[in-house]
């Protein structure tokens, strides 16, 4: 009997992330869905549900604005589930406004970066120890917005350079740079971390951030992570960036080795771990 392989896509309700976690429900995965409410999560479970007959789905909700609501959305998961071998990290926000959250960290950022971050540092040793088979995957959702990033180490909640524009840009610079660390820090045949721009696809969020844009569907969006979360040996090495499906030279920014130190010293606290 082969393992049925576990995958935690967030942001799985709608857009980039519903197409992800539905292709690989119907290519045999089982899939946990996240939201950050438990109504939105039960309507994708209830639809997805209907449109696979006999696919294995789960919910989660909780909010990615919060690091006690990632801690305590990790631990129903790591009580609910023995295994974990893919986690998507897609969720992410376009702000129209700049918020600063609970945690003292401005909610572009701690959305899109440190709760990714957080959730797979706390992952992590389910995700190593699921293992066995083949390497498990972390896949950043990032943007080719990470090319106009920088990493405002003295101001991350850019207190002084706010704009909805520079903190998308510098939260998919720090996706990019976390894939690129985690896959020096993990053994590539325990886990595998890749980043991607999916494209530009018709979502709320590019609806907010860019305006009346036509883009692709959410299901070419999603194909680039349904791919590398599912195959079964690595197509190109950890820490790899891939544009439009082809692995691609990031930014000069996120090569930067020391920049991705200050950023992982920075992610830890933030996430108070």
């Amino acid at each position: 009997m082969t393992e049925r392989r576990v995958a935690l896509v967030t942001g799985s309700t709608d857009g980039i992330g519903r197409a992800t976690a539905r292709a690989l429900a119907a290519g045999g995965m089982k899939v946990i869905l996240h939201g950050r409410t438990k109504l939105k999560v039960d309507a994708a479970l209830a639809a997805l549900t209907a449109e696979l007959p006999g696919a294995e789905l789960e919910g989660s909700s909780f909010d990615l604005g919060s690091v006690a609501a990632v801690r305590r959305g990790v631990e129903q998961i790591l009580a609910r589930e023995p295994a974990l071998h893919v986690l998507v990290n897609n969720a992410g926000i376009f702000a129209e406004e700049r918020i600063v959250t609970e945690d003292g960290i401005e909610l572009t950022f701690a959305v899109n970066h440190v709760a990714p971050f957080l959730l797979t540092q706390l992952l992590a040793p389910r995700l190593t120890e699921s293992a066995a088979v083949r390497p498990s995957r972390v896949i950043n959702i990032a943007s080719v917005a990470h090319t106009r990033g920088r990493i405002h180490r003295d101001d991350l909640t850019l207190s002084s350079a706010w704009t909805g524009y520079a903190a998308y840009a510098m939260s998919k610079l720090a996706n990019v740079m976390h894939a690129i660390t985690l896959a020096e820090r993990h053994p590539p045949e325990r886990l595998l971390a890749y980043s991607l721009h999916p494209g530009v696809i018709s979502t709320k969020l590019l609806r907010q951030g860019f305006g009346p844009i036509a883009g692709a569907s959410p299901e070419s969006g999603a194909r680039t992570a349904v791919r590398l979360a599912a195959e079964d040996t690595a197509s190109a090495p950890s820490g790899s960036y891939f544009s439009d499906g082809v692995p691609s030279q990031p930014a000069p920014n996120a090569r930067d080795a020391a920049m991705r130190d200050a950023l992982w010293e920075a992610s830890l606290r933030l996430a108070k771990l």
